[in-house]
């Protein structure tokens, strides 16, 4: 009589932890959710209001907001790393409590949340900073949130990325286009030679991957640019060739003097320029030119050629 042989039951494998992102619904956070999922990693957008959120179905959509700490418990647990794009960019206005309400003190809670939870990584993303002199409210509650998430003991990753490029919805670019088509002459803050080295916002994204991606590099912070060093002259004139402007006619400003224009625009619903977005014209926007090719090992988008070859809000 022979005796049955046990059949192996599968054990079934688990699937990986998801990846959390804070300003999933955000000018990089959209683009970043795309590549995360294209990678195959499963994706947990944290958003103030699912109703308005749009995602592809495989995208897990829980509220919170970082500036409500409470709200950030279930939203980390489980989750493998954690991505904060959550802040208020210097062309806005602030917020109530200021822009540490959430780029210094949302960057904090979110970091707690993580550590409690657990999670493996934390990448977070501030820009490039070059200021040498004291800081004003813009880059010191940004600093704060960098050294918030440094001090949270979790696995941490910082990218800088300089001014961002691409799609209708660049706030720099957009804005920008939006004067030239409206101004005959464009106000530019001092003499147009501070350097830019504005960055495709896919290869942002496409960074922010690696770094999810990549345990190895916890612990360090990577500014990084575009192949170009422009000068802001040089960047206005391929917004205006972007928007078919045969010529941008300038008028080079002393800084304080466009300060003191930009205090009295806040009283505007949308300003068109913030006093703290002076703070970027203190010092050049720019690190290395090779800093994505020799950081992430691929060759980033050039601003000129992109303009050129497929228009300014491609």
């Amino acid at each position: 009589m022979s005796v049955p042989v046990p059949v192996p039951v599968p054990v079934p494998v688990p699937a990986p932890a998801p990846v959390l992102v804070a300003g999933a619904s955000g000018y990089v956070g959209r683009r970043l959710v795309l590549q995360l999922l294209e990678a195959g990693i499963g994706v947990r957008a944290l958003v103030r209001d699912p109703a308005r959120a749009s995602f592809p179905a495989a995208v897990t959509v829980m509220r919170g907001d970082v500036t409500d700490a409470a709200s950030l418990e279930a939203a980390a647990d489980g989750v493998s790393t954690v991505v904060n794009l959550a802040a208020v960019t210097a062309d806005r206005k602030p917020p109530p409590g200021g822009y540490d309400a959430v780029n210094a003190q949302g960057a904090a809670n979110l970091a707690g949340a993580a550590a409690r939870a657990g999670v493996r990584g934390f990448v977070h993303m501030g820009g490039i900073d070059n200021c040498t002199t004291a800081p004003g409210p813009y880059l010191r509650g940004r600093r704060a949130g960098e050294a918030a998430v440094r001090a949270s003991g979790v696995p941490w990753a910082i990218l800088q990325p300089s001014i961002m490029f691409g799609g209708k919805d660049s706030a720099f670019c957009s804005a920008l286009a939006r004067l030239m088509k409206l101004a005959p002459v464009l106000p530019v803050p001092g003499d147009g030679t501070l350097i830019l080295q504005m960055v495709w916002v896919e290869d942002v994204a496409r960074c922010l991957v690696a770094l999810v991606q990549d345990e190895g590099r916890r612990g360090g912070a990577y500014p990084i640019g575009g192949p170009d060093l422009l000068r802001y002259d040089e960047v206005l004139d391929l917004i205006g060739e972007g928007i078919g402007k045969k010529r941008v006619r300038k008028l080079h400003l002393p800084i304080g003097l466009v300060r003191s224009q930009a205090r009295l625009m806040q009283v505007l619903p949308r300003p068109p320029l913030t006093p703290v977005a002076l703070e970027l014209f203190e010092s050049d926007n720019a690190t290395r030119p090779d800093s994505i090719q020799s950081e992430f090992g691929f060759a980033p988008r050039s601003m000129r050629e992109h303009v050129r070859e497929h228009g300014l809000f491609a």
